[in-house]
């Protein structure tokens, strides 16, 4: 669909299905990932990756 917004993995970078998405919140934001690596990659240093988002 144009105009459709995907979320994207700030770990990785790709844009994902939100539906499909792995989940992970902190400071009060909802983040998205493209697998549960993704996310455990970023819960190690979420300062970090907080920041590419």
């Amino acid at each position: 669909m144009p105009g459709l917004v995907m979320p994207v993995d700030p770990v990785c970078g790709i844009e994902m299905d939100e539906s499909l998405a792995v989940t992970y919140e902190y400071d009060s934001k909802k983040y998205f990932f493209c697998c549960n690596g993704c996310r455990r990659i970023f819960k190690k240093k979420p300062k970090k990756w907080a920041k590419k988002s």
